[in-house]
């Protein structure tokens, strides 16, 4: 049994691969928990990433945080029903002896091949092309979705496709590679107008002009702690602004104008967020991760979840993995105003966390491409 297990541990990364690459998958084509489909790939991934587990050694701290984080998210999970943490975990925990840039270019191409043809079918009417009514500059427009449920899924795996390029290739992009994703981009919005990928992309755009610029001045280590600040601030605009809202009538007009009402959805339940030390026994579901993480997984938890992600962009920074703080700090933003960032599926980036736990023991090669 032993050699058999021996034999096997050579094959870690297979198994690792064959648990995310078809699950990434799954969210690429637009598909869910929802979807038959998605449930039997699961299950089918789930069993290599179980294999993977039992080949690879863990030592005692590893196993005792993994155990305990299992049950504290599976706990979670059998109260309310959320599982996109409890999930994002079974991703990092697997993570240990894999090298991250190859997983993540993987990634790309796999995540690149679905998202173009998802839309390909959708354009050209081999699948359904749904519609929805949604709000959008001071009026209900109806909006074609491309296969996915919701036009803002549609733009964000778009805007996946061109972080993950980012993240893959680095410093071997040029300048116009940057004006060719601006194309994409801004071709995208007037197909599915949506105005937060947009700005997002272009906030990325900028972040990367000045990494370039720090790393010009010698002053790239200074530049990539900055961004760690991003989630706590955030977090703190996410209780503060409502509460402003709560006050001044002019201001919640305008927030909820420029937030397309986002601020009034986190309102109707902001009293009870304070409130939510173990998390909400009934799952919901808002336009922001940090709203979503707060009321379904209470304050220990959310604050647990907070710092891990900081200490992730910390470790990072600090072993000179620029890019990779670049990743997480962008969808930090992104999941103010959606929630998708929250899953490891969505948020590839978050798989340098295990970084964190598990120290040396995950992979990366800078020569790989």
């Amino acid at each position: 049994m032993l050699e058999l297990r021996k034999k096997l541990s050579r094959y870690q990364e297979i198994f690792y691969l064959l648990f995310l690459l078809p699950m990434t998958g799954m969210v690429s084509m637009g598909l869910n928990s929802e979807d038959r489909i998605y449930l039997y790939v699961f299950a089918a991934a789930t069993l290599f990433l179980v294999l993977k587990m039992a080949v690879t050694d863990y030592n005692l701290r590893e196993f005792v945080v993994i155990a305990v984080l299992t049950l504290v998210f599976g706990a979670i999970f059998l109260r309310n029903g959320e599982k996109t943490l409890l999930l994002t975990l079974m991703a990092i925990f697997g993570a240990k002896n894999v090298n991250l840039d190859k997983a993540l270019k993987y990634a790309l191409w796999e995540k690149a091949i679905f998202t173009v043809g998802t839309l390909t079918l959708a354009a050209t009417g081999v699948i359904e092309n749904e519609s929805v009514w949604l709000p959008k500059n001071l009026d209900y427009l109806e909006l074609h979705c491309y296969g996915y449920y919701q036009p803002n899924t549609a733009f964000a795996n778009i805007f996946v496709v061109l972080l993950l390029i980012i993240l893959v290739y680095r410093e071997r992009l040029k300048w116009y590679s940057y004006l060719i994703g601006c194309f994409i981009m801004f071709g995208a919005y007037e197909v599915f107008l949506c105005r937060t990928g947009l700005l997002v992309w272009v906030l990325l755009c900028l972040m990367v002009l000045c990494y370039v610029v720090a790393k010009h001045f010698h002053v790239e280590k200074i530049y990539g702690y900055l961004f760690t600040a991003i989630p706590a601030v955030l977090t703190v605009l996410t209780l503060v602004l409502p509460l402003i809202a709560q006050k001044s009538e002019a201001f919640n007009q305008w927030i909820n104008l420029m937030l397309t009402g986002r601020i009034n959805q986190i309102n109707s339940i902001y009293d009870r967020l304070w409130n939510l030390v173990p998390g909400q026994a009934g799952r919901a579901s808002f336009d922001s991760m940090y709203v979503t993480a707060l009321y379904n997984y209470g304050w220990i938890l959310f604050l647990f979840v907070l710092a891990a992600y900081i200490a992730g962009m910390w470790y990072c920074n600090k072993k000179g993995q620029y890019y990779a703080v670049i990743g997480l700090g962008i969808m930090a933003v992104y999941g103010y105003m959606e929630l998708f960032p929250l899953s490891a599926l969505w948020n590839l980036p978050l798989l340098y966390l295990s970084q964190v736990l598990f120290r040396e023991k995950t992979v990366r090669n800078e020569q790989l491409q």
